[in-house]
């Protein structure tokens, strides 16, 4: 009984304040999500959650490695340092990556008239 009327003490602030159906509401959100979800829908999810995982993980490493170059022997700041650079194959697919990603939210943007 002690339990039980430690569990209404607690609960009380959340009954007053109309929090608790918010949470009862959320409970029964999830409820339905586990119903709707199977192994198909799990799957996607989990493939889709482990590519996000992974661009960040690689972005974070690249961004940690061009800062990390960059202290150890910073090149001279001139147009000709950075053509340079352009010219460097791994240079010319990174930008095209980049450049054809921004190329499709574009066209995504445009299309659904944002």
């Amino acid at each position: 009984m002690q339990s039980l009327a430690a569990l209404l003490e607690k609960l009380q602030p959340l009954l007053a304040g109309g929090r608790l159906d918010n949470v009862v509401d959320l409970l029964s959100l999830l409820s339905d999500v586990v119903d709707i979800a199977d192994n198909a829908l799990v799957e996607k999810l989990a493939g889709v959650f482990e590519g996000l995982v992974t661009l960040g993980w690689e972005g974070g490493t690249a961004l940690q490695m061009a800062h990390s170059e960059l202290q150890l022997n910073p090149p001279p700041a001139s147009f000709r340092a950075l053509y340079a650079l352009l010219k460097q194959p791994d240079t010319l697919l990174g930008l095209t990556l980049l450049l054809r990603t921004l190329q499709i939210i574009g066209k995504r943007a445009r299309d659904s008239a944002l």
